[in-house]
Parts: structure tokens; C-alpha cells; sequence
């Protein structure tokens, strides 16, 4: 009998301390079973155990690098990155750079698929949507798609555009992008980094479902707004925070508040052309609810 269905037997019969032992006995001889490790630490969390949960989770986290194939030296950032979000500990301002680039180097060949299927992933369309309403007739723009991931924004921006640019952290979403020839350029990088770098204009800066991976904003915004030409908008989505300022979530996503959002505009010398509230895909067969917004360097008559 497989040692995580004989805990639970042993559970549902009233009996945590055989249980706990059966697994931990298990351990012993296969520390690496997952489904096991899981399995012990709910058995502990609904004991009331919290204390004895911390190594576990650790090992846990330990192991996902490792299958990812996390760099050593980055581990630990990434660990302490995965303990914030799970236990509601004070998150760092972002998600860690090497634990995004491995996640979706693997998750590449079934990213399209696993958002369109699982998740209906709805966020480029409603992000457009509400880009052709701001835009109105201008078009051949110079555009830089954010984070741009396998490319499903690059069909929807490819008519407004006169020049497409894409910037991503992982070569494996890049390659998967870079199949559907509508981009001009694409550069693996880090956002931020390749935004402060640049010496380049561009009419549209769009971000679809990249702000989630990091919480405070407001460098982010600062070099948008210095890459932006005269006139030029910035268009992104998020996901709907109900607190003050941002927050990680146990899905190791940030969500973020309407007016965090608008005090980091104001400083970055943005002003609103649209806000609005859609439903960017869902998750455990719930909607998740976001902000769609369009800022523009340009102050609004």
C-alpha cells in the first residue's frame, strides 16, 4: 500500500500520530516523494503543527528548484521568494529573476495551450480592446511588448504597428515566439534592465499579464514613461488587490490596488486614459478579476 494512501487511511480514522509516522517512516528510505512530503505537511497544518511545517515546505521548495534547474547561486532567493508567498510572509518588491526564467523555459511547449485550455486565458484580447478604443485611427507605431512571452499579443499588435519589438526573460518563451513571425525584434532580458538601457522611442508599451511577477511598481513605471514618445501610452493588465498597495498571493503572483496603480502613474509623470475592471482568465474554475489601464505621457484635456 502506497505509503501516502496508508496516512491517509490512517488520518480518516482519527489516528495523526500513525499517520505522520508512516510517512515520516517513509522519508526515511525516499526523501524526494513529493506527493509524501504534501501529504505530511497538510496532516501537520490541520494538527495544528505549524512549527513542524517550516523544513518541510523548505524541502519542497528545495526540490522544485532543483527540477527547474534553478542556478545554485540563485536558490536561495527564489526559496525565500516561494516561503513569502506560502506563508504571507513580508514579500520581496519582486518575483525572483532566475526562478521566472526556469519556470517558463519548461513551461514554454504547453504555456498556449495550458492559458487558452485550462485557464481561459483572456487577458491580450481585453488588453486590445481596450488599446483600439485609446488608440482610435493611429497606426504604424513603434511598439515594445513587455514580457512578451510565446508571442499571443503580437498578433493583435502586429496591425497597429510599423515596428514590433518583444523583450523576454526566457529563451524557450522567446523561441516559441519568435515562430510566429510577426515580431521584428525580440531580445531575452529583464524588463526593467533592457528599459533603463535603452536608448529608444516607442508610440505603445504594452505589458499583458507581467505585472503580477512583481509587486512594487514604481521603478517600473519611471522607465516606461522615459521610453515612451511624446504622446505615447502605456497599456497593461493586473490582477484586482483589494488591500493597500500590493500584495503576494499563494499563486506566487502579486495583485495590485487601483490606487497603487495611480500613485505610481502620477510619480512616473503618467496620466489615465482608461481603466477599466475584465475578467483576465480563471483559476480553480473561479474568474480572476483584473485592471485593465492605458496611461499616456501626454496630460489629458
Amino acid at each position: 500500500m502506497p505509503a501516502t494512501y496508508a496516512a491517509q487511511v490512517l488520518w480518516s480514522w482519527r489516528e495523526p500520530l500513525a499517520a505522520e509516522a508512516a510517512l515520516r517512516e517513509h522519508l526515511e528510505q525516499q526523501p524526494e516523494d513529493k506527493d509524501a512530503l504534501q501529504t505530511l505537511i497538510s496532516i501537520l497544518r490541520e494538527s495544528g503543527r505549524a512549527d513542524d511545517i517550516a523544513p518541510l515546505r523548505r524541502q519542497l521548495h528545495e526540490r522544485r528548484c532543483r527540477d527547474l534547474r534553478v542556478p545554485e547561486e540563485a536558490r536561495a532567493e527564489v526559496i525565500a521568494f516561494l516561503e513569502a508567498a506560502e506563508t504571507g510572509a513580508p514579500p520581496p518588491e519582486r518575483m525572483a529573476d532566475a526562478y521566472v526564467a526556469a519556470l517558463f523555459d519548461v513551461y514554454a511547449p504547453s504555456f498556449d495551450d495550458s492559458l487558452r485550455g485550462f485557464l481561459a486565458y483572456q487577458a491580450p484580447e481585453r488588453l486590445m480592446d481596450a488599446v483600439r478604443e485609446a488608440l482610435g485611427e493611429r497606426r504604424a507605431l513603434d511598439v515594445l511588448d513587455l514580457g512578451c512571452g510565446t508571442g499571443l499579443a503580437g498578433p493583435l499588435l502586429r496591425p497597429f504597428a510599423r515596428r514590433l519589438e518583444g523583450i523576454d526573460l526566457s529563451k524557450g518563451m522567446l523561441a516559441r515566439a519568435s515562430e510566429r513571425r510577426v515580431y521584428d525584434a525580440l531580445r531575452a532580458g529583464e524588463l526593467g534592465a533592457e528599459l533603463a538601457a535603452s536608448e529608444a522611442h516607442h508610440d505603445l508599451i504594452v505589458a499583458v499579464d507581467v505585472l503580477v511577477y512583481f509587486g512594487a511598481l514604481e521603478e517600473v513605471f519611471e522607465r516606461v514613461a522615459r521610453r515612451l514618445a511624446p504622446g505615447g501610452l502605456f497599456a497593461f493588465t493586473v490582477e484586482k488587490g483589494t488591500e493597500p498597495g500590493y500584495r503576494l498571493l499563494p499563486t506566487a503572483r502579486y495583485v495590485h490596488h487601483l490606487d497603487y496603480l495611480r500613485a505610481c502613474a502620477r510619480a512616473a509623470g503618467l496620466h489615465p486614459v482608461l481603466e477599466r475592471e475584465a475578467t483576465l482568465r480563471r483559476q480553480g474554475g473561479q474568474p480572476v478579476i483584473g485592471h485593465v489601464v492605458v496611461l499616456t505621457t501626454a496630460r489629458r484635456a
